[in-house]
């Protein structure tokens, strides 16, 4: 991106990641990923020319798996050499660590993603407490500086599939959903909650807890639910529409009461979603505050997770979506293939050389929009 297209919060953005790749933390942490420090010197002087040219969102990866991002250098040193100084997850530990973590390893904590809210969903005993809780998760973050939190609202059963084996292009591996594949066996909490049930859970909680995220200017995020079906082991499924994310952002309207945009999660939803236009009429608004870029073939009852460049969706127009509504925060590619023959699938959805991939398209994406 020429300097000339960065608007002037941009630009600072630009300058501090910059500064950090050139700290001693930094180079640090490049080290202890198996760089050494000749290359990492070498990221101070010459790493510019990716920086800024995608500096108008955050890449990020997750490190959900092997103890998170202290457990995979190797994901990590992959990442800075790919530009991708974001890192997202850190749901159900202490903030202020997670922070410290991310920061050891060279990179800025994006986003945090990954809370149980389960009791709070269906009303159940401990609904308070989650609720408590999840307030207490917004003062630390606001003290510690992080500033979005991705959550859900798929009580008891999360995100799942019927197979994270699923040969796919050139026999790489993808995960894929088929309802009469799922599994049908019944949760600890049964069959006896309502859709209606739900949305009235989530009214109580949003009138308890956004008004603590405005204060502190922390940003929620919910994440569709994945896959968007009725009702899956028993349990209702609400947040399976357009209309159904409408409805959230409108119970309590607030630029703080927002989305996580899984572009794969909506495009699940069917063919007939207008990825763009959604894109355009939250974007406008301000409420995306995190998106999550991948694609998908099939329809809510029966889907692949696919290739970047090959699922049912336009990339392009999504992504030059993003930039004409002025979302400038944090993305990562979320779901990716196994390439099979490299490496193991250790962690279905969210391998490395798949990211690899994702990540170089994404790039090319965010280029070419802003050059449109």
């Amino acid at each position: 991106m020429r300097a000339s297209r960065l608007r002037p919060e941009d630009t600072t953005m630009t300058k501090s990641r910059r500064e950090f790749i050139g700290s001693t933390a930094a180079l640090a942490a490049l080290a202890a990923a198996g760089v050494p420090r000749a290359s990492a010197q070498a990221v101070r002087t010459q790493g510019h020319r990716w920086d800024e040219a995608c500096a108008w969102m955050k890449l990020s990866l997750a490190y959900f798996h092997a103890g998170g991002v202290r457990g995979r250098p190797e994901r990590v040193g992959m990442a800075r050499q790919m530009g991708v100084l974001g890192g997202v997850g850190g749901g159900g530990g202490d903030v202020a660590q997670t922070k410290q973590a991310y920061e050891e390893a060279g990179l800025e904590w994006t986003v945090l993603e990954g809370v149980n809210l389960t009791r709070a969903q269906l009303g159940v005993e401990g609904r308070d407490e989650d609720i408590a809780r999840f307030i207490t998760l917004i003062r630390d973050c606001a003290v510690v500086g992080q500033r979005i939190i991705c959550y859900n609202w798929m009580p008891a059963v999360s995100w799942s599939r019927s197979d994270t084996a699923r040969v796919d292009r050139g026999g790489s591996l993808v995960t894929a959903f088929d309802i009469e594949e799922a599994r049908t066996n019944l949760t600890e909490y049964g069959d006896r909650f309502t859709h209606d049930d739900l949305w009235k859970n989530m009214e109580h909680f949003l009138k308890a807890v956004v008004p603590e995220a405005e204060k502190h200017d922390v940003k929620l995020a919910l994440h569709p639910d994945d896959p968007p079906v009725d009702r899956l082991r028993g349990i209702p499924r609400i947040i399976t529409s357009i209309d159904a994310l409408k409805r959230v952002t409108q119970i309590y309207p607030s630029p703080h009461n927002g989305l996580t945009f899984c572009q794969g999660s909506i495009a699940s939803q069917g063919p007939h979603v207008d990825i763009p236009a959604a894109i355009r009429w939250f974007g406008e608004r301000g409420l995306i505050h995190f998106v999550h870029f991948r694609d998908v073939r099939g329809t809510p009852a029966n889907f692949v997770e696919a290739w970047h460049d090959d699922g049912q969706n336009d990339m392009y127009a999504a992504m030059k979506a993003y930039y004409d509504v002025g979302f400038r925060g944090p993305i990562r590619p979320d779901h990716v293939p196994t390439v099979t023959g490299f490496e193991e699938n250790r962690f279905p959805g969210y391998n490395d050389l798949g990211a690899l991939f994702a990540i170089g398209y994404i790039k090319g994406l965010m280029e070419a929009a802003v050059k449109a």
